[in-house]
């Protein structure tokens, strides 16, 4: 299991590194990291991100998900991801 650690305002927050069927390295983050990242609703165009580095992370993370998805062996966690993005995964 490869992990990465990504630091917001304060906080450490442990996400997930996993490889697509190319081979590039994705990051998952957790819902936390989001929550923090953009506390608005993103259907609210008055709502936004809690700053440009808050921004910035985001666009570095592929998807996030939940902490007990992200506990998953890297298997298991693979095909929960797959779901929602097969064509980045075999």
């Amino acid at each position: 299991m490869k992990t990465k650690e990504l630091q917001f305002d304060g906080n450490t927050y442990i996400c997930r590194i996993v490889k697509s069927n190319e081979g590039e390295e994705l990051i998952i983050g957790s819902t936390a990291l989001l929550d923090a990242l953009h506390p608005g609703s993103f259907e609210d165009e008055n709502e936004g991100f809690a700053s440009k580095e808050a921004e910035q992370i985001y666009d570095e993370v592929f998807f996030f998900a939940d902490t007990k998805t992200l506990k998953l062996p890297d298997g298991e966690l693979i095909t929960e991801l797959k779901e929602d993005n097969p064509e980045w995964f075999n």
